[in-house]
């Protein structure tokens, strides 16, 4: 899994700050928390940390970022996503030669607060969807980049001028381009 969010959502309720299960899901994915919400997600064996990227995170709580410190999840700084480095595709070679599928997974609060100003867990510094699009259709040349998902984008009254859903299509574009590049489709 390759998990873009500004948030590491590496918490536990022993972790967590805030309280919010949504502080959770890598954390719950991994096993290290909420196993019958795992199990019940399908989610059976636990993910193991090394087949988890995260990458654009730079929001974390004290005991979440010790867990991430100790943990064996890859991290892609924000300069990763917006150059499209050597990192980013050495993560996505080392997953496809170690799994079956990779699920590419964006918080839309990954991105440049302008791209998102509804959005109410919005952190400065992100990559703009041009940027993570560019990366995005890299990832999907690899086969095994084979699901995708677009989190907590921001709509109606918290996206009037719409450019919260512009930035969402950006990226299934990305996605849907990386696939046809693939399979050699211009």
């Amino acid at each position: 899994m390759v998990y873009f969010d500004a948030h590491g959502d590496y918490n536990t309720p022993e972790t967590t700050l805030s309280g919010m299960l949504g502080g959770m899901p890598v954390a719950i994915a991994a096993g290290l928390a909420l196993t019958r919400m795992r199990q019940k997600a399908g989610l059976d064996p636990a993910l193991p940390q090394r087949y988890i990227v995260e990458a654009g995170v730079r929001d974390t709580d004290p005991l979440e970022q010790e867990l991430l410190d100790r943990s064996e999840i890859e991290q892609l700084s924000v300069q990763d996503i917006r150059t499209r480095s050597d990192k980013l595709r050495s993560a996505m070679q080392r997953l496809s030669e170690t799994t079956d599928v990779i699920y590419i997974h964006v918080d839309m609060d990954v991105l440049d607060p302008s791209e998102v100003p509804g959005h109410h867990l919005k952190v400065k510094g992100g990559p703009t969807s041009v940027e993570l699009a560019a990366a995005i259709a890299e990832m999907f040349k690899y086969e095994k980049a084979a699901a995708f998902g677009v989190a907590s984008t921001p709509f109606g009254d918290d996206d009037k001028t719409g450019v919260s859903l512009q930035a969402a299509h950006n990226l299934i574009l990305a996605a849907i381009r990386g696939v046809q590049q693939r399979h050699g489709v211009p």
